[in-house]
């Protein structure tokens, strides 16, 4: 019996050692097919660029409608480092695999690379050039397994002319490495002040790892407004100016739900502060309006401090123009609201009191929702076909199992 557990325990060992030494030439091979790259990164003068976050990303080519090399691998588990005082920067463990030599945020540093240099061979970045598809001439290149490749000299420089934004869904989290259309609309006032030209384009961008694309339509001094599309969400920028050669790369994109917003405001919305509801609904008219409101037991919107204005600004924000409920009294010696509020509270978008000839009733403007007189010459009574209705809260009805 003894001699059969010494027999068992040395096979054990046997095993043991097999696997130890298994596993340590495994290592060892597969330290050899890893690779390592390095060098030195200099601006269009020669210059070190320090503190320039660098990346080597994974990548695959597709093909399909919209051809693109994709990443392989999460962000979290791509090689990154920072180049020192002197510009040099190492990357070790290198896979053997196709990859692209990048930045990150890839769309959001404050460089572009136009050349990696290894050796007597220079190849030369076509990805920030006007026309050029950004995914197509990105730096790829695949290092064979155990290469160590040593002094190569990345060149970059400030990009031109662009505008950078970043995507982000309205819990904040990026919309990242995904494909969204890009609309953008420009102006170019005259030197007179008179007039001006400008146009839109639209095209299919796709955004980086943490949400961030950029564009090149700028042209020379002219106004932008930028506007996001993505599976049903919308965003639109505010308008920005830029003067020839100038970046604008601050843009914030919060992507909303245009339907989910519509479906909301199809019921009745209650304010916090003083326990009204609201709703928007279409009209043809403003009697039409009236009536429609009568119809459901409230009024035209009577708003009576700057905090309900606002309020309904922030819940209302299409650009459109809405009717409220301010008319002229009978004698039409005053302002009142329909429901026979007084008026306390204005917001002119003059910041006058309008003259009280021709006025028909008073409307929220397109943008700034602040409030105009419509008259019946007025240009913007056809284009008058919302209005929001108020219904106090008495009037609401009380939710079942509630007393």
């Amino acid at each position: 019996m003894a001699r059969s557990n010494f027999r068992i325990s040395h096979l054990t060992i046997i095993a043991i050692t097999f696997l130890l030494t298994f596993t340590i030439s495994w290592n060892v091979a597969a330290q050899k097919t890893l690779s390592s790259l390095s060098g030195r990164v200099i601006d269009a003068d020669g210059k070190p660029v320090a503190g320039l976050k660098l990346a080597i990303k994974p990548v695959k080519f597709s093909i399909g409608i919209n051809r693109d090399l994709k990443q392989c691998t999460p962000f979290p588990s791509w090689l990154r480092v920072v180049t020192d005082s002197e510009g040099r920067f190492s990357f070790h463990n290198i896979d053997p695999v196709s990859s692209q030599f990048t930045m990150f945020p890839e769309h959001g540093s404050d460089y572009e690379i136009i050349s990696v240099g290894i050796g007597d061979l220079t190849i030369y970045s076509t990805a920030y050039r006007q026309n050029f598809p950004i995914w197509f001439g990105k730096l790829t290149f695949s290092v064979e397994p155990g290469e160590h490749l040593e002094n190569v000299i990345v060149n970059v420089k400030a990009p031109r002319m662009r505008i950078r934004g970043r995507v982000l869904s309205e819990d904040g989290i990026p919309i990242a490495n995904e494909q969204f259309w890009l609309t953008v609309v420009s102006f170019r006032p005259s030197p007179s002040g008179r007039g001006g030209g400008g146009g839109s384009s639209g095209k299919n961008v796709k955004t980086d790892n943490q949400g961030y694309f950029v564009t090149y339509y700028p042209r020379g001094h002219r106004e932008y407004t930028l506007k996001v599309a993505y599976q049903g969400m919308f965003a639109q920028s505010e308008k920005i100016t830029l003067e020839a050669g100038e970046r604008h790369d601050d843009l914030v994109f919060i992507l909303k739900n245009i339907a989910r917003k519509k479906a909301r405001e199809a019921v009745w919305i209650v304010n916090p502060a003083n326990g009204n509801a609201y709703k928007k609904i279409q009209c043809n008219s403003r009697d039409d309006a009236k009536a429609k409101a009568e119809a459901e037991n409230a009024y035209l919107v009577a708003i009576n401090d700057e905090a309900e204005q606002e309020w309904l600004e922030e819940l209302f924000s299409y650009k459109t123009f809405f009717w409220i409920g301010l008319n002229l009294s009978e004698d039409e010696t005053s302002w009142q609201w329909d429901n026979g509020q007084p008026l306390i509270y204005t917001n002119w978008r003059t910041g006058l009191k309008p003259a009280d000839e021709e006025t028909v009733a008073v409307a929220l403007e397109f943008s700034a929702k602040r409030w105009v007189v419509i008259g019946p010459k007025s240009p913007f009574l056809p284009a008058v076909k919302h209005a929001i209705l108020e219904k106090d809260k008495i009037d609401m009805p009380t939710p079942k199992g509630i007393k």
